[in-house]
């Protein structure tokens, strides 16, 4: 199954979906999120500090929550691509789609725990600047402990925030580890409008990545940020020990994060993740090279990618390692 990003382009061969999704040994071999998070968030001490300027509070967001419920979707497909209904958005452009993610998902669930799961709750919140609602989906571990825990945000594909594949991964890396996970919005998109008004996607899309006169993303930027001071938030999250990791279009997320170097985020990474126009970026306000915000970044990528030229992904380690980030691809 190609990513959810990738039906959009119909003329796509089947040996360019093998590059997207990793399938070929020659192309890349990719780590799991598990092994990512893992490795750097729960086994590494937290890096040591060093004296920077503070960050400018920016994003002091409003945020609205609901009850907590089954991590676990358990609506046949067809529900699935529906409009908006009594509160359920679409999660899938499909039904051929949906099927796929929700028989990857019963097999990863089904290799787990027997008392393993996750509870979800969607939740609101705002950006400062402009009182944007953005509509994300909060994942934590089902068994609660006192001690603080790693705190992971997903940055969605073009497909928007409602979809079924990210409420999957969600679900199983809040499974697999002691974490609590937000599955960001960088779109407004509540309903799934994202799956089917490709107009008005790209609309969006140009507003928050077509960088400004002085070369400059605000309102991605802001976007991205707030994301984080909500994962953050959460309860139980350790503010010091965050992640974010990027598909496709959740790419650029990832890159102004990087620019911003924001305390407490120790864990940046891209799976799929376009580059497109980092070329024309300014350079970021109040970049210190030696910041406490200094950053692990993988950058997952299949060879022949045909959505990620290589001088864009040339350019974006470029940018990362000028700014003091350990990057690797």
């Amino acid at each position: 199954v190609c990513p959810s990003c990738c039906p959009y382009d119909t003329n796509l061969r089947d040996e360019e979906c093998k590059a997207l999704l990793g399938t070929s040994r020659k192309s890349m071999s990719m780590l799991s999120l598990h092994t990512i998070i893992v490795a750097i968030l729960c086994v590494f001490p937290p890096a040591p500090s060093f004296a920077c300027p503070p960050m400018p509070p920016r994003c002091h967001s409003r945020r609205m929550t609901l009850a907590w419920t089954s991590g676990r979707i358990h609506l046949p497909a067809d529900r699935i691509i529906c409009e908006m209904r009594d509160g359920q958005p679409r999660l899938a452009k499909d039904e051929d789609y949906a099927n796929a993610v929700l028989g990857a998902w019963q097999l990863d669930a089904a290799s787990r725990d027997d008392d393993a799961g996750s509870l979800a709750r969607p939740i609101k919140y705002f950006t400062s600047s402009d009182g944007t609602c953005l509509f994300g989906h909060v994942y934590r571990t089902k068994t609660t402990s006192e001690e603080e825990v790693p705190g992971i945000v997903l940055f969605h594909t073009g497909a928007g925030p409602q979809d079924v594949f990210l409420r999957w991964k969600a679900d199983s890396i809040a499974t697999t580890l002691p974490c609590v996970v937000l599955i960001a919005d960088i779109l407004s998109d509540e309903d799934g409008w994202a799956w089917t008004d490709r107009d008005k996607y790209q609309k969006v899309r140009s507003e928050i990545l077509i960088p400004d006169k002085n070369g400059q993303r605000n309102r991605l930027a802001e976007r991205a940020e707030v994301a984080i001071k909500t994962i953050q938030a959460q309860e139980s999250v350790d503010p010091n020990r965050i992640a974010a990791l990027g598909f496709c279009l959740g790419g650029h997320p990832i890159v102004e994060l990087a620019r911003m170097k924001i305390p407490g985020v120790k864990v940046l990474s891209t799976f799929h993740g376009v580059f497109d126009g980092v070329q024309q970026l300014g350079s970021p306000v109040g970049h210190s090279p030696n910041c406490a915000g200094t950053s692990k970044i993988l950058i997952n990528n299949g060879r022949d990618d045909p959505f990620v030229p290589r001088e864009d992904l040339e350019a974006a380690v470029k940018l990362f390692k000028e700014l003091g980030h350990d990057c690797e691809v």
